[in-house]
């Protein structure tokens, strides 16, 4: 008897509803990363037109396009269930973009990869710096120091210009209290003594030649 039962509700489960699928992350088309976004219309002076478009997810049945003004930190939304979409931004600016897959069957949402672009203003004036990418460490990665206590952070810089001359790295245990730990770098990596067992947060800063500069979002990291 008890064989039954248990045969009887094995029986109810294999019968049950399918899992609803989670959306998938699309992939983005345009503006491409890293690149001057030359198709954009002009609006007037100031502001510009920006077309984004992406590939279908699938188990998506919309999409939520988000740009951030990385100078100013403005973000622009957009929702949609086409593959593309257009804002108006302001021009003279570096851009950070990316795609959230949604559907209405479940609360999950799916982020695409994040992307960056430069919108002109001025066509004679130079551009500004792309913030900076993060390698090492990544956001939220617990880390392995060295035997003296050091970790070698490494980032990446992009300008259309190819103009950066340098870096500064701030470092502190409050994302709102940053420390310069070192400016001027020249390259894009630098080593520094840490406290094992530690939370830390990190920003990098990058300058070109005509004075421009860049802020990285603020990452966090702990030590083991």
């Amino acid at each position: 008897m008890k064989k039954l039962v248990a045969l009887f509700f094995i029986f109810l489960l294999s019968c049950g509803p399918d899992p609803i699928p989670d959306p998938q992350a699309v992939f983005l088309l345009a503006p491409k990363n890293f690149n001057n976004c030359t198709s954009a219309s002009r609006i007037n002076n100031i502001e510009r037109e920006v077309t984004f478009r992406w590939t279908a997810a699938l188990f998506a049945e919309s999409y939520e396009l988000i740009v951030q003004n990385t100078i100013t930190q403005e973000i622009f939304i957009s929702s949609t269930a086409l593959l593309n979409t257009s804002l108006i931004l302001p021009g003279a600016s570096t851009y950070q973009w990316f795609v959230r897959s949604k559907s209405s069957l479940t609360p999950v949402t799916v982020d695409s990869s994040s992307w960056q672009f430069y919108l002109e203003g001025d066509p004679k004036s130079s551009h500004v710096p792309f913030p900076a990418v993060i390698i090492e460490p990544q956001d939220r990665a617990t880390v392995e120091l060295s035997n003296s206590n050091s970790y070698l952070f490494i980032w990446e810089g992009n300008d259309l210009d190819n103009d950066i001359i340098s870096y500064d790295i701030y470092l502190g245990r409050d994302p709102k209290e940053l420390l310069l730990k070192e400016e001027k770098i020249k390259s894009s990596q630098y080593s520094i003594v840490l406290e094992p067992d530690s939370e830390y947060f990190w920003q990098i800063i990058t300058f070109d030649e005509n004075q421009n500069q860049s802020k990285s979002s603020i990452f966090s990291f702990q030590t083991n």
